[in-house]
């Protein structure tokens, strides 16, 4: 399954991160991390549970490296500033992935970029429209100033008769 989030693609089958159409450089447990917390957007993915998935047997230390893990995935997502857009940290708890993820479905747009340029073409589209209705209005109002019709000069000619 093909999961959109953000401005990314991940590819559950692939193991992939695209974003733009363009592969993002993710490998190993970054992958296994995110695909985790993409299974279920928005709740909460408790250390136990992480460890329990992506080190079962290990004796490594598990407190650090998770920690490196989130911080290399944050910065591989530019997910750096202060109020996260996609990995909310729970204090001794656990994360939470906290951007909406929708399916990819078909006839969807590849990538959700042209969903942005789609919409800015629109609004620029709408205003090329008013302010020409607006051009047209004012010339429109300038032409009757200044060339008079032929019924406000006031002289008709009288037809001559027979």
């Amino acid at each position: 399954m093909v999961r959109i989030f953000g401005d990314f693609e991940f590819d559950d089958q692939r193991r992939c991160l695209t974003s733009a159409g363009q592969r993002v450089p993710l490998s190993g447990q970054s992958l296994d991390l995110l695909g985790l917390l993409l299974e279920r957007p928005g709740e909460l993915m408790t250390r136990d549970e992480i460890q329990r998935r992506l080190w079962p047997d290990s004796t490594v230390e598990f407190e650090h490296s998770l920690d490196v893990l989130v911080s290399r995935l944050r910065a591989i997502l530019g997910d750096r500033s202060p109020g996260s857009r996609y990995i909310e940290t729970v204090p001794r708890k656990g994360y939470r992935f906290i951007e909406p993820v929708t399916p990819k479905l078909e006839g969807r747009p590849p990538t959700p970029w042209v969903r942005v340029w789609s919409r800015r073409f629109a609004s620029y589209a709408a205003i090329a429209l008013l302010a020409a209705m607006m051009a047209v209005l004012f010339a429109r109002t300038r032409y009757d100033k200044f060339v008079p019709t032929s019924r406000s000069t006031g002289s008709h000619p009288t037809p001559a008769g027979p």
